[in-house]
């Protein structure tokens, strides 16, 4: 009777880790392709830096009484894009940091509380059409190049809720008006 006992309590704790590592998984395999879907949201960002999306009113200036935001070409273009975003940093997706040090908005959460000023994505843009995702396309003009360096952001909104996942990227074009360009780096933000 008392190996029985043991042996069923055995199997209830076998039975307990096993439902236990089962539920880390699922969550694990959730996280993944939630930055899997962050990282697919980054050739639509780039379409879009290089005049490659369906909007493009995003890559004309237009009039000084205009007050859309777009991608500049050169720094006269982008002290205009400065001026129309006034003291919001980012409007539409295109950010122009108060500051030029690429070290600010490190963290999940600070881009978590402003999906307001980002471009969503669409089912037609990404891969993973039934959960949201949006992106922000940050200009730091290049010393003496007149270039810009973009740090992309995307945000994915995964399955359940709490699951977003945030990951940053830094690419350039290979010259100011190219079609291509480089990726330097890109790391997941965490809190």
């Amino acid at each position: 009777m008392v190996m029985l006992s043991v042996a069923s309590l055995a199997a209830l704790v076998a039975m307990r880790n096993l439902w236990v590592n089962d539920q880390l998984l699922n969550a694990e395999a959730a996280q993944i392709l939630t930055q899997q879907q962050a990282e697919a949201v980054l050739p639509v960002a780039v379409q879009d830096i290089v005049g490659l999306s369906a909007n493009s009113l995003r890559h004309t200036a237009g009039s000084p009484t205009d007050t859309h935001v777009f991608f500049p070409d050169n720094l006269s273009e982008y002290n205009i894009l400065v001026q129309r975003l006034g003291t919001a940093s980012c409007q539409a997706g295109i950010c122009a940091p108060a500051t030029t040090s690429a070290s600010t908005t490190h963290q999940a959460s600070q881009w978590k509380a402003q999906t307001q000023t980002a471009i969503a994505i669409g089912g037609t843009d990404s891969p993973f059409d039934t959960h949201p995702a949006r992106y922000w396309v940050e200009l730091f003009p290049e010393e003496n190049t007149g270039n810009f360096v973009y740090r992309i952001t995307a945000l994915a909104q995964g399955v359940s809720v709490g699951n977003v996942s945030v990951v940053q990227a830094i690419w350039k074009r290979n010259s100011a008006t190219s079609l291509t360009g480089q990726w330097f780096s890109w790391h997941v933000l965490r809190d």
